[in-house]
């Protein structure tokens, strides 16, 4: 019987995973089996075909899903669309195309002794056997799949059901996908977008792609923060290990001072400030487990919204939509609290607090969830990981930022004790990492995870 590893999700992690073991596959006799609770292996919900073109936010010449090959998603983006150049921001759909490619291209160069076996199901619980050494993962509608080792590679999960949210959650006002928004909107009618930040721009993209139909739209988040937009700037502009910032790792007050005055003297100099927050992403990992825990709680607190606005940024073209309609009034952007939505007709009304105080309302037609995935693990209503919690298979963080893990993401149980057989890849892994959304940052831990689970070395400076 052959070796199997089992992971479970098949959208950008689990497909880039799934291509490093095939091209540098293990010695032995190894079944990779992939399973996917979707209809399309490869794509996941970030690169879905959609009939509205979402764009990437990072240009074609980062993109590429093997550190080895950094061009390798511009070069296919090329064969497709030949004027395509290394700072074009791209459709979605696309990359989804590419990592389709990828993953084929690594099966039919993968040795005979290692197969890719492709499996379409939910899975619903993953049982360990009694010594620990071998595990099924139990499907809906399929049988199990036995497997050495499991590897959770899960996604983005949804975003949470606000309160205000629970009695219209049936109303027809109502979105809690942000992907399935009417098409029959018109300029005489009104949307809300709960969420200021880059699924929030998608919506406004889509919503706004016909001028003449275009509604009022308003946006609320408590801050009222929009991502800034992206430059050409030069990515890799600053050098050097970052022992000045990690030196003010006790403290983040310091490490926000030391950031704006590199952020200034960059400036100063002709510089980019998205240079430094380029340079401060590679240090993330290091500078974060360097926090003390109350500075962690305090930059969750007070600084992860800013970070969040200068780290995920926007398409220029996307950009200069959203300010042209705020300067048009076709878009309003505010900052405060919903208390209240109750059904009004075919409508609801909103009552909700501007920031600084008082009360206000609003009445709209339409209503989209955009807040963005919610990492909190108790609050998930995934079966899997309601399973795995129950059986104390994986814990939280303390910051509920995500997954305890370990070193190559392996879980950490609710005693504590590392596991050699469950492993997570995925956005989670920022419990520990911090910078752990972004296809650069996965794909470095996809390739390192695939060391580990074959027994190559993984060079220190990788880790």
């Amino acid at each position: 019987m052959p070796n199997a590893i089992a992971i479970v999700g098949a959208g950008f992690c689990g497909t880039v995973l799934a291509a490093n073991l095939l091209r540098r596959p293990p010695s032995d006799a190894t079944d990779i089996v992939l399973i996917e609770r979707g209809s399309t292996m490869g794509r996941g919900m970030a690169y879905a075909e959609r009939e509205f073109p979402y764009l990437l936010n990072v240009p074609a010449a980062r993109l590429s899903a093997d550190s080895a090959d950094p061009l390798q998603f511009l070069r296919f983006a090329q064969r497709r669309e030949s004027d395509a150049d290394g700072e074009a921001f791209l459709p979605r759909a696309l990359y989804g195309e590419y990592l389709q490619e990828a993953l084929l291209q690594a099966e039919r160069g993968a040795p005979a002794h290692v197969r890719l076996l492709r499996v379409f199901g939910e899975v619903r619980r993953i049982v360990p056997h009694g010594s620990f050494e071998r595990w099924s993962a139990e499907l809906a509608d399929c049988e199990p799949i036995e497997a050495d080792r499991v590897i959770l590679a899960l996604g983005n999960p949804p975003p949470a059901l606000l309160p205000w949210a629970v009695p219209i959650r049936g109303h027809t006002a109502y979105r809690d996908d942000p992907w399935d928004l009417p098409k029959t909107l018109t300029g005489g009618q009104s949307v809300l977008i709960v969420g200021n930040g880059l699924t929030m721009a998608d919506a406004v993209s889509n919503l706004s792609q016909d001028a003449k139909h275009t509604p009022a739209l308003y946006t609320i988040s408590r801050r009222g923060l929009l991502p800034q937009p992206q430059t050409a700037f030069r990515a890799a502009a600053m050098r050097g290990d970052g022992a000045e910032l990690l030196a003010c790792a006790g403290s983040i007050r310091r490490v926000l001072t030391k950031t704006r005055e590199m952020a200034r003297d960059l400036e100063n100099r002709g510089g980019d400030w998205r240079e430094v927050v380029t340079f401060i992403r590679h240090l993330a990992p290091a500078l974060w487990r360097r926090l003390p825990p109350m500075e962690q709680r305090r930059f969750v607190r007070h600084l992860q919204a800013h970070w969040d606005t200068h780290r995920h940024r926007l398409p220029p073209q996307l950009a200069a939509r959203i300010a042209s309609l705020r300067q048009s009034g076709r878009l309003r952007v505010n900052a405060g609290r919903i208390d209240s939505v109750m059904p009004a007709g075919e409508q609801l009304r909103v009552s909700w607090r501007p920031r600084g105080g008082g009360a206000s309302s609003l009445t709209v037609d339409l209503i989209v969830n955009a807040i963005g995935p919610d990492y909190v693990v108790e609050r998930s209503a995934d079966p899997l990981l309601m399973s795995l919690r129950t059986a104390g298979l994986v814990s939280a963080d303390p910051l509920k930022l995500g997954l305890r893990t370990a070193r190559f993401g392996a879980c950490v149980d609710s005693q504590g004790r590392t596991s050699d057989r469950l492993y997570y890849l995925g956005p989670m892994l920022r419990a520990d990492h911090w910078e752990a959304t972004a296809a650069p940052e996965l794909r470095n831990h996809a390739e390192q995870l695939a060391a580990h689970l074959i027994g190559r070395r993984v060079l220190a400076a990788a880790e």
